[in-house]
């Protein structure tokens, strides 16, 4: 999967069930620790809510290594678990979501509870902004310090990252490199450097 839909920005959405009230988030999850990040914050805004679920995915979509989720106090399973398939059935990745929960005194039982979790994540979703990530591969390129200046054009032109610049006995330059253009960028640089630009693309 060289490319991905992520969430833009955070989004809210509310719903009301036999007098409970959801409030689902959606918001970007670049790692655990941003998702654990947004849902404190989620948890210092509503400290007067009677459950605050979640569920994130923080790497590519449907991947199963970077996940979790909390029932926050619901029994087990009928929230944490709902909203976390909703997101590993969605087409995003790197997503956090947070479902605030005030009761209004009717229980909604275990079936209930899980419709209700799972669907104000649905509902967020909807009301989410989305943007795409392309997955990039690490490289280090050696060159002569007389054509850093049309390397830097060509990494740009091939949408390549710089990363770190160094100045050693030649010019290396560590990046990222969108993949799926590896190949047209290393012919692009030898192209350049006539042989004298090397590139070197490095392992996950």
């Amino acid at each position: 999967m060289s490319s991905f839909l992520i969430p833009a920005t955070t989004a809210c959405c509310e719903q009301t069930i036999k007098n409970s009230q959801f409030i689902g988030f959606i918001a970007p999850a670049p790692s655990a620790e941003a998702a654990h990040e947004f849902i404190a914050k989620i948890k210092l805004q509503y400290p007067d809510a009677r459950h605050v679920c979640w569920a994130f995915i923080a790497g590519k979509p449907k991947q199963t290594t970077l996940v979790s989720c909390s029932d926050d106090g619901e029994p087990a399973g009928t929230a944490g678990k709902p909203m976390l398939n909703v997101l590993l059935h969605s087409e995003l990745g790197e997503v956090v979501a947070v479902v605030v929960r005030y009761f209004g005194g009717v229980k909604l039982g275990t079936g209930g509870l899980a419709r209700a979790y799972s669907s104000s994540v649905t509902r967020a979703i909807q009301q989410t902004p989305t943007c795409l990530k392309i997955a990039m591969q690490a490289l280090q390129i050696t060159a002569p310090y007389a054509l850093e200046d049309a390397v830097r054009r060509c990494l740009t032109d091939w949408k390549c990252q710089i990363l770190k610049v160094e100045y050693l006995p030649e010019l290396q330059i560590n990046g990222l490199c969108p993949i799926g253009v590896q190949t047209q960028l290393q012919q692009a640089l030898g192209e350049l450097g006539r042989g004298q630009v090397l590139v070197d693309f490095l392992s996950e």
